[in-house]
C-alpha cells in the first residue's frame, strides 16, 4: 500500500501545477490588459495603398547640399547622394501612429516586460531629467532593439524606410510634411528653438496631408531597415525593406531630424543612420500596423 507521504507528495504537486497554470493565466491576462491600455492611447492614421515618389533628384541634391554648406552642416555630399535616384515605390495600405510613442506608453511596456528604462548616450537615466520625462513627450533614450521590442509587444512594427517617407511626404514628393515651404517655429521643433523635445502634436501646422504629426523635427525616429547608401540604386519591388546584412548590429535608418538639428536635417527625404545599440536624448520612434490587424480585435 502506498504511504500517506506518497499521497501528500502527489497532492502538493497537483496544487503546484494548479497555481502555476493560474499564475500563467493571470500574467497573460495582465499583459493583454496592458497592451490594450496602450493601444487605447494611440491614434492611428490610415495610409492608402499605391505609388509615391521616394528620394531626390540630382538637381534637388545639389540645392540641398549648397544650402547645407551655407548653414555649416556636418553633412557631406555622399550623405545627400544616398537619396538618389528618385523613384516610384508601391506600398500596400497600412496605418501609422499619429504621434511618436510617448513616455506614458513606454512606461506601461517596461513595467510589463521589465526592460531597462531609457538611457542616454553615457548611460544616464533619461527619466531622471525633468525636461525629458513628461508623460506626453516622445520617449527618447531607446535603442533600435528597444523600439523593435515595443513594436513587437504591441503587435505592430517599426515603419520601413519607405513607409516612413510615404507618411511624411505624401504621394507627390514634398520636401516637408506640410509642403515645400521652409520650416518655421509654427511647423516643427528644430534647431534648438525649445531646447528639448516638445509634447507630441504641438505643431499642427506641420502635420502631413493625412494628419500625421511631428514627422519633421522633435525626435529622430528609428526605422526597421538596415542602412545602405546604395539601396535606392537596386530596389524595384513593392513594399521594399533592407535586411540584406546578416550582422544584426548593422547601422539602422533614422528619419526626420530632431529638436537639436537644423532645417537641412528635417527634410522628408533625408536618410540618416545610427548604430542600433546607441540611445540618445533625441531619438525615439513611432509604429505602424497592417490594416485590419489583430491589434484591432
Amino acid at each position: 500500500m502506498r504511504s500517506r507521504r506518497y499521497f501528500c507528495f502527489v497532492g502538493v504537486c497537483w496544487l503546484l501545477l494548479v497555481f502555476l497554470f493560474c499564475d500563467a493565466d493571470q500574467i497573460e491576462a495582465s499583459s493583454s490588459s496592458a497592451i490594450r491600455s496602450v493601444l487605447d492611447m494611440i491614434e492611428w492614421i490610415g495610409i492608402s495603398d499605391g505609388e509615391f515618389i521616394m528620394g531626390s533628384t540630382e538637381e534637388h541634391i545639389e540645392n540641398f547640399y549648397q544650402e547645407s554648406k551655407l548653414r555649416s552642416s556636418m553633412l557631406e555630399r555622399p550623405s545627400f547622394e544616398a537619396e538618389t535616384p528618385q523613384h516610384k515605390v508601391y506600398l500596400s495600405a497600412y496605418q501609422i501612429s499619429r504621434h511618436e510613442i510617448t513616455n506614458a506608453q513606454y512606461r506601461v511596456f517596461i513595467n510589463q516586460t521589465k526592460r531597462p528604462k531609457p538611457r542616454g548616450y553615457k548611460g544616464e537615466d533619461i527619466w531622471a531629467n525633468s525636461i525629458l520625462n513628461a508623460d506626453n513627450q516622445p520617449v527618447v533614450g531607446v535603442t533600435w532593439f528597444d523600439a523593435y521590442a515595443f513594436a513587437n509587444w504591441i503587435g505592430g512594427s517599426l515603419p520601413t524606410e519607405a513607409q516612413w517617407e510615404r507618411a511624411a511626404r505624401g504621394t507627390d514628393g514634398l520636401i516637408y510634411p506640410w509642403g515645400n515651404s521652409p520650416p518655421t517655429r509654427k511647423t516643427a521643433n528644430f534647431a534648438r528653438h525649445l531646447n528639448r523635445p516638445s509634447m507630441v502634436g504641438q505643431f499642427p501646422e506641420g502635420a502631413s496631408a493625412e494628419g500625421v504629426d511631428d514627422l519633421a523635427g522633435n525626435v529622430w525616429e528609428w526605422c526597421l531597415d538596415q542602412y545602405d547608401p546604395s539601396f535606392y540604386q537596386e530596389i524595384s519591388d513593392p513594399n521594399p525593406a533592407n535586411f540584406r546584412h546578416k550582422n544584426a548590429l548593422t547601422d539602422r535608418v533614422i528619419r526626420g531630424g530632431s529638436w537639436d538639428y537644423g532645417r537641412v536635417f528635417i527634410r522628408s527625404s533625408l536618410r540618416f543612420k545610427l548604430y542600433p545599440l546607441d540611445s540618445t536624448n533625441n531619438i525615439g520612434f513611432r509604429i505602424v500596423r497592417k490594416i485590419n490587424s489583430e491589434m484591432d480585435q
